[in-house]
């Protein structure tokens, strides 16, 4: 599976986006997001993505797509319980079974790590906190109740633009849609990349992720 991630090592840190709790199961929460988090505009916390996987208090299914031509074109499915973890990673080489069982620790991180390895972290850590975030309120999505941001960075200015310019090349940008939880963990989003480099070459990037019972 050759991967090609946008963006400089300096934002290969920082702060996840995605995922929510199936219908009818306590959302979960991180210690930050409990002390500082508003129900009604509590940012996006990828970080959740991880946890609410590792930590499945309830059935859910977990499906996440990362294209980035020519080299990129990857789907991530898997069906998590309590339990188990039973799912399937395709690229342009085939399918890879990834099977987890919370009785075996090991085969149980490695599920997670497969399902979460390739999450846009660097991404939103780059437009988290900035003018880039707008929230739209709530609406419903793959059955939950969610609060609603878009995400373009061509309302950045100041520094915050300038960053944009600096990474992403003059005409770069960042634009997507997602839908978090009153704690910021996701049920959806959308994430559309493009980067300017020397000589006129475009990467563009495409992330997508759903959380659904």
């Amino acid at each position: 599976m050759r991967r090609r991630r946008l963006f400089l090592p300096l934002l290969s840190a920082g702060p996840m986006l995605i995922v929510l709790w199936g219908c009818g199961t306590a959302p979960f929460t991180t210690e930050q997001g409990k002390s500082t988090a508003r129900s009604d505009n509590p940012g996006i916390d990828l970080q959740c993505a991880v946890e609410r996987i590792r930590k499945a208090r309830a059935p859910f299914h977990w499906s996440y797509k990362e294209i980035a031509p020519p080299l990129t074109n990857v789907d991530w499915e898997a069906d998590i319980t309590p339990s188990s973890i039973a799912g399937a990673v395709t690229d342009g080489s085939g399918t890879r079974v990834i099977h987890g069982v919370r009785s075996d620790p090991t085969s149980w991180d490695t599920a997670v790590a497969i399902l979460t390895a390739a999450l846009p972290r660097s991404t939103f850590s780059f437009v988290n906190n900035t003018s880039a975030i707008e929230p739209l309120g709530g609406e419903d999505v793959n059955g939950e109740r969610g609060i609603k941001y878009a995400i373009d960075t061509s309302r950045d200015s100041g520094a915050d633009a300038s960053l944009i310019r600096s990474v992403l090349g003059a005409n770069g940008s960042i634009k997507g849609t997602a839908w978090v939880n009153a704690q910021g963990c996701p049920i959806k989003f959308i994430l559309d990349v493009e980067q300017y480099g020397r000589g006129g070459t475009v990467h563009k990037e495409h992330d997508e992720a759903n959380v659904t019972q």
